[in-house]
């Protein structure tokens, strides 16, 4: 899933910054207790309290802040990715009422008329719950990955129409009815893609709330 690659970096990011601010206050207080450098260079003593403030702030204060607002906004933020992952999720195929989500697919086997009207359906579905609750996630959750990936999704939904487009006005040309599969199935991935990344994302709220 793609969300790990990244928060992976965030956290060694966090570390390593962490570990810099530490070996930072190391000298700082070395230097103050070995010399009278700070005492003699007045400027050079304010710039350094003001790059450790702006470290400490940003490194720790900051991210205690947001962890606290992404707690308090939980249950919403609960409520909006599930409203998601069930958007995504197959009504028949999928067993909501005991969490079994399988992904929503696009039929490539109909007519270019029939699979049209399906991306067109997907891609206003998909729609209408983003406009739900993408400004909610975007300031009050640490969900990033995932409205990058169904923004990715629009992307490929999109790609796909032209692609069935382009497939309807040359029915006789065999690349072009592959491509419109290739398309097609690269949506597909997507979604299911996106409903991965929103179960992991659940479950991990859901092991920090235990």
């Amino acid at each position: 899933m793609q969300g790990h690659p990244s928060r992976t970096r965030r956290k060694l990011l966090r570390i390593a910054g962490s570990a810099a601010l530490v070996l930072v206050f190391v000298i700082v207080i070395w230097i103050d207790l070995t010399t009278g450098v700070w005492q003699q260079a007045v400027i050079l003593s304010g710039i350094a309290a003001g790059v450790l403030t702006f470290l400490l702030t940003a490194l720790f204060f900051e991210r205690w802040m947001s962890g606290a607002d992404h707690r308090r906004w939980y249950p919403v933020t609960h409520l909006a990715l599930t409203d998601l992952l069930h958007t995504l999720g197959d009504e028949e195929r999928s067993q909501l009422s005991r969490g079994v989500i399988v992904a929503r697919a696009i039929d490539d086997a109909g007519d270019h008329a029939q699979v049209l009207e399906a991306i067109h359906s997907e891609r206003r579905t998909i729609t209408q719950v983003l406009v739900r609750w993408a400004g909610f996630l975007a300031a009050s959750a640490d969900v990033q990955g995932i409205m990058d990936h169904i923004a990715a999704l629009a992307l490929r939904l999109d790609a796909a129409r032209d692609a069935v487009l382009e497939a309807e006005v040359t029915p006789e040309n065999a690349d072009a009815q592959a491509a419109m599969r290739a398309s097609i199935e690269a949506a597909n991935a997507s979604i299911r893609g996106a409903v991965d990344e929103i179960e992991a994302v659940l479950h991990t709220f859901a092991k920090k709330q235990a």
